[in-house]
Order: structure tokens, then C-alpha cells, then sequence
């Protein structure tokens, strides 16, 4: 497994954003918009440790893969881009692209960019229809113990994700739109863990409904089939299924704020349903087991200038594991506070 420094990711970032400027300005008479962001984070339980695990963690150093801390404050540093392609009346071929680097001051191993690109074609408010292409590179869990080779020796464990997704949206009346689409998820996991890899297809429905001088709330539902690919076709560990069903559903609600000091306020509820679908009765660890993975988010914004601006959050998540092991139950339980402050500045560049 190869973990990525923070000045190797930088570089790759910056040269990534030089050709996506390059490729924007060329070509459209239209202005080129980016915007440049810095994320300055904290996160209390940085490699998702159940309780039990934060006691072992204090006499275990190798448990904490070289790290010192359980906790990190986390630098991030984000660039959209976006340029009107093509417009024609009220139709519209846009893109838009995001990278960005992440670099935890604590544990090194986390250290990580991700990107994403963008295009969308439009023909009307609320009507339109998007293809996205996201990228996660070598995203760092924790180290677990390879049992292919050994009973206690601990490894790094990284993935990768490649996310395509396709969606239609469209308006039903003023004040409600709504959306729907699939998604195609390959996450694969680095050496020595590749028997976790996994397909995963998931749909999406999306209602919006818009509340007149007050906001906006929504409501999504995602249903998801993940398939461990490399089952049985690696070593010893691939003889296990991996393979689950999953179910989630998210609000969102964004309000005007009635306080001066913010613009607005907004807070949001995420719960996943996992089920797991191995059924072998010597995979103790996920034979029978199931999850609910919930996330509360709290923000608020204040535009400084037209084009600075911040955002304050909280991210609150409890997951819960359900299995007739009491020691599974335990180990793969956990709560994680994540406390963000994000500074935002957006322009324009047009060379006409």
C-alpha cells in the first residue's frame, strides 16, 4: 500500500488545476468561474475507533499505525471550476470540475485528494440532465491485521473510489423539482486487502420543495447493491462475503437566517441501513450482522464580501451495529464529532 505525502498530493493537485483552467478557457465566449476555498477542520475520532478500541489504543502503538493521537485537526484545500460551453436560447451545456488535497496534522496516513468533473446540459429552471465522475484516491481506514499471512501483524488499509453517476432532474411546479438517477461505485481496496473490493450500484430519488421567504427542505432516498468481486479469487481472507444491501435517506433544510450575524442557517439528518448478505456460519464478523450508520450536520453562512464568504459546521455520527456477537457489536460500533470552519472565495475570469 502506497500512502501519498501531503507535497506529493499538492503537486499532483496543482498540476491537475493548470490543465482544467487550460481546458476551460479555450474555446466558448463565456467567463471562466472558479472559486478557491480553505477548510480548516477537526475530527475527535480520526480512524473511527469503537470504544473498546480507544482502550486497546493506549497500550498498542502499533494499533495506531505510527499516529499519537486519536484526534486530528485536518487542512483542506479545495478549487471548482465551471464555464457555460454552449448556449443556445434557454438550453445549456455547462461543466465543472472540483479537486482537492486534505492534510491531517495528526496522522499522516490520512492524507489524501479527491476530484471530480461535471457536465450538464439544461433547458430550463430546475430541468436538465448531469453526468458526474468522482475520484477518492487512496482514502486511509486504519491498519487491521492481514490474516493471510499472519494472526497479529498490522497493515495499512486504503481505498480508492470511482463514482459515475447519471441524473434527470425536472420541476413539477414554482416551488417543487425533482430528481432522479443511478450511480455505478468501484471501490477497491489497496494490497494486502483487495478481498473487500466491491461493485456497488445504487438508485436515487430526490423531492425538493422550496418554502416561500423561508427556504428550502428536501428528502432523498438511496438503494444501493454492494457485490464483493473478488470473492473466493484472492487469498485465504477472500473466502468471506463482503457483499451487502443498503438503504438511505437524507433531509436537508436550509433557512434564512432571522439573526444579522448570519445569512443563513441549515442542518440536515443522514441515516444508512446496511445488511449484510454472508450467511457462513465461520465468518462470525459479518455473517449475520447489520448497521445504522446516522449523521446530524448543523451550518451556518455569512457573505462577507460579494465574492468572500464563510461557512461554520458540525457533523455528529453514531454507528450501531447489530450482530448475535456481543464482541461485534462492540468493535464495530462508533461516534465521531467533526467540528469544520470553510472560507470562500469565488471570481470570474474572462478574457473577452
Amino acid at each position: 500500500s502506497y500512502s501519498y505525502s501531503f507535497y506529493v498530493i499538492l503537486m499532483r493537485f496543482l498540476f491537475i488545476f493548470n490543465s482544467l483552467v487550460l481546458f476551460c478557457v479555450v474555446g466558448a465566449s463565456t467567463p471562466l468561474n472558479f472559486s478557491l476555498s480553505y477548510h480548516g477542520g477537526y475530527d475527535d475520532n480520526v480512524m473511527r475507533f469503537s470504544s473498546q478500541e480507544i482502550e486497546n489504543a493506549a497500550s498498542d502503538v502499533n494499533y495506531m499505525g505510527g499516529a499519537k493521537k486519536l484526534d486530528s485537526y485536518i487542512n483542506k484545500f479545495q478549487i471548482n471550476t465551471s464555464k457555460t460551453l454552449l448556449i443556445s436560447g434557454n438550453k445549456e451545456i455547462a461543466f465543472s470540475s472540483m479537486v482537492s488535497v486534505s492534510d491531517y496534522i495528526h496522522n499522516v496516513n490520512k492524507d489524501y485528494w479527491s476530484g471530480s468533473f461535471t457536465l450538464k446540459y439544461k433547458w430550463g429552471a430546475y430541468r436538465n440532465i448531469k453526468y458526474s465522475l468522482r475520484h477518492l484516491n487512496s482514502y486511509y481506514l486504519r491498519h487491521y491485521i492481514d490474516r493471510d499471512v499472519s494472526l497479529n501483524e498490522l497493515k495499512p488499509c486504503n481505498f480508492s473510489d470511482n463514482d459515475q453517476f447519471l441524473n434527470f432532474t425536472n420541476r413539477l411546479d414554482r416551488r417543487h423539482w425533482y430528481s432522479i438517477g443511478a450511480g455505478f461505485l468501484q471501490r477497491y481496496y489497496d494490497n494486502p486487502f483487495s478481498e473487500f473490493d466491491l461493485d456497488i450500484f445504487y438508485l436515487r430519488l430526490k423531492i425538493n420543495k422550496k418554502i416561500k421567504k423561508v427556504g428550502t427542505i428536501a428528502f432523498q432516498m438511496d438503494r444501493g447493491t454492494a457485490k464483493n468481486i473478488s470473492l473466493k479469487k484472492t487469498a485465504v481472507s477472500s473466502d468471506f462475503d463482503r457483499s451487502y444491501e443498503t438503504i438511505e435517506w437524507y433531509v436537508p433544510v436550509k433557512l434564512k437566517s432571522f439573526i444579522s450575524l448570519f445569512d443563513h442557517v441549515g442542518f440536515s439528518f443522514r441515516q444508512e441501513l446496511r445488511y449484510y448478505k454472508a450467511e457462513a456460519a465461520n465468518d462470525i464478523l459479518h455473517s449475520g450482522r447489520d448497521h445504522t450508520d446516522s449523521k446530524l450536520s448543523f451550518w451556518v453562512d455569512k457573505e462577507l464580501w460579494d465574492d468572500l464568504s464563510v461557512i461554520v459546521s458540525a457533523r455528529f455520527r453514531s454507528r450501531n451495529t447489530d450482530s448475535a456477537y456481543e464482541w461485534v457489536r462492540d468493535l464495530k460500533s462508533f461516534n465521531q464529532t467533526q467540528l469544520w470552519c470553510k472560507i470562500k472565495w469565488g471570481f470570474s475570469y474572462d478574457k473577452y
